[in-house]
């Protein structure tokens, strides 16, 4: 038997494979099983499913993963999912949420690993279908979460050798979305997506707000990334920069006015998008960081 992942972090794991008895067949590599104590679970497995009947234990030596059913609803959600995924895109899914872990230190869950799963079922489907790929925002992933992104490179290394196709690169940059949006919660790529939309826009407004062309190559464009990045983690983790005192606003709005009225403009945006109030000192900051992106000749 390989591994059983908890749906969450902290949440016990299912028993071992020799308590499970089978409800329902999912298909060849999958099966509804009920524990000794009542826990509804999914199992998987090369062939687990085959043959089997109800009220059937299930051999150990069959079971590669467990998933945990909840809620009826949810049960029967997560066992049709279950059954049109393919085993090796869950596969692939679980070796990248392990490589996340050991390089990330991201949990390796349920609510990861499905997720991917299901982008990788899609992503084999387009490779095999000669569908174009589309990854929008690949500059800015690069540029807010580059360790997300190795990860998700070597991620489609493990996965073109699970499935036997070899994956567009830009599908690394998809994968890193996943794995930024699992440092916050819920599944799918939504809180990602929106951190680098607004690094996009960002960048809009300020080219907007000084008549230029930024490179976005540059160091001062890294410089003011990495500034972003973590003013995304701040706010995040509810841990934003207060108390510097007037004196500090005031000097950076009388030296950098202009960089002041854009910042101004990135406040209302970010705060749009991020559904919470920026502080004073956030924005005394911001404008700073602007002044030093625009002052960089181009």
């Amino acid at each position: 038997m390989a591994h059983s992942w908890p749906a969450e972090p902290g949440s016990v794991p299912p028993p071992s494979a020799g308590a499970l008895r089978v409800q329902r067949v999912l298909g060849n590599n999958a099966a509804l099983c009920e524990t000794s104590d009542g826990q509804q679970v999914v199992a998987l497995g090369r062939g687990l499913g085959s043959g089997r009947r109800r009220g059937e234990l299930l051999d150990p030596e069959a079971v590669e993963q467990f998933f945990v059913a909840g809620s009826p609803d949810g049960r029967q959600q997560l066992a049709t999912f279950l059954a049109e995924v393919p085993l090796d895109c869950v596969r692939a899914a679980t070796a990248i949420a392990e490589l996340a872990h050991t390089e990330l230190g991201l949990p390796v869950t349920q609510s990861l690993i499905l997720p991917l799963a299901d982008h990788l079922a899609f992503a084999e489907r387009r490779v095999r279908e000669h569908l174009p790929v589309t990854i929008p925002l690949a500059w800015e992933v690069s540029q807010l979460y580059p360790r997300e992104l190795e990860v998700g490179r070597r991620g489609i290394a493990l996965a073109n050798r699970h499935l036997g196709v070899e994956l567009a690169e830009a599908e690394s940059v998809a994968i890193a979305m996943h794995l930024v949006n699992s440092q916050f919660a819920g599944p799918g790529t939504g809180m990602a997506m929106t951190m680098t939309e607004n690094l996009f826009r960002v960048f809009e407004v300020v080219e907007a707000q000084f008549g230029v062309t930024i490179d976005r190559q540059s160091s001062s464009a890294a410089r003011f990334v990495t500034h972003l990045r973590y003013l995304f983690s701040r706010v995040a983790s509810g841990e934003q920069v207060v108390d510097q005192g007037p004196r500090l606003a005031e000097a950076i709005s009388s030296a950098y006015p202009e960089a002041t009225v854009c910042a101004a403009k990135l406040r209302f945006l970010l705060e749009a998008q991020l559904g919470t109030q920026l502080s004073d000192d956030e924005g005394a900051y911001l404008a700073l960081h602007v002044a030093r992106l625009v002052a960089e000749p181009r």
